[in-house]
């Protein structure tokens, strides 16, 4: 759901094997944390995001920025999380 509290599911679709990352950023372009880095099979993935920064710190309510990149291509959503 969005906007989400305290964690939204994020699903996304790459249509050939590989790599890819999907990194959520705040409003100002800071990395908040990386959801997905690695090798991922064609098809569809969910990926639970539970509102912590890579130091497993809670982060401010607001507006967040998802940024995929797979197979040269690159998609990007945007989230809000409510506090």
């Amino acid at each position: 759901p969005n906007p989400f509290n305290p964690s939204t599911r994020v699903t996304f679709s790459t249509p050939n094997s590989g790599q890819a990352r999907l990194v959520a950023y705040d409003i100002r372009g800071r990395l908040v944390a990386t959801l997905v880095d690695g090798f991922v099979a064609a098809g569809r993935h969910e990926v639970i995001w539970n509102g912590r920064d890579a130091s497993g710190r809670a982060v401010s309510g607001g507006l967040y920025l998802l940024r995929l990149d797979s197979g040269g291509q690159v998609a990007y959503g945007r989230i809000t999380l409510v506090r």
